[in-house]
């Protein structure tokens, strides 16, 4: 996701620094200090940005993007996509639950399992909670379903900025 402005980079850094709240823990409903609509992080010429929430949504949209030179214009290059933090997470949580599922499944399909160990529950349990894992990514792509154009607009607004393919 691409976008060119005419604002040199200086200026979009400025713009940004002060359109955002920084993603900071404080005592507030969101997690964070102020009132702004987005929250982010600036560092150089990249950055982070969320919209503000007041619940937590650890599957919901973040733009990772960058300031680039084009000239006397900035090119806004980046993408919307989950914390990397969170898909390491779902990663290993994935990754167990089939490591558990093929263990149980070769011990009754060995037929090591007996009926006093209920070998149904090694493979029903994890499972169930292999659905429950990718039903926990849905719901939370589904509340932050709107954040992604919000945040695009944002950034449109925000630098005077247009697709650039």
């Amino acid at each position: 996701m691409t976008f060119l402005t005419r604002i040199p980079i200086e200026e979009c850094k400025a713009r940004l620094a002060a359109c955002v709240d920084v993603e900071r823990l404080a005592f507030s409903w969101s997690g964070y200090a102020g009132s702004k609509p987005m929250l982010g992080k600036l560092r150089d010429t990249n950055f982070r940005l969320q919209r503000r929430r007041f619940y937590r949504n650890s599957f919901a949209p973040f733009y990772y993007g960058r300031f680039v030179a084009a000239g006397r214009d900035t090119k806004i290059e980046g993408e919307l996509r989950m914390r990397t933090d969170v898909k390491i997470f779902m990663v290993v949580w994935f990754s167990f639950l089939a490591v558990v599922f093929l263990i149980m499944a070769v011990t009754v399909l060995a037929g090591r399992a007996n009926a006093q160990n209920n070998p149904a529950l090694g493979i029903v349990i994890p499972a169930g909670m292999a659905v429950f894992g990718v039903a926990l990514i849905k719901f939370g792509r589904w509340l932050g379903r709107g954040e992604e154009r919000d945040i695009v607009a944002f950034l449109k607004s925000t630098f005077g900025a247009s697709d650039a393919g």
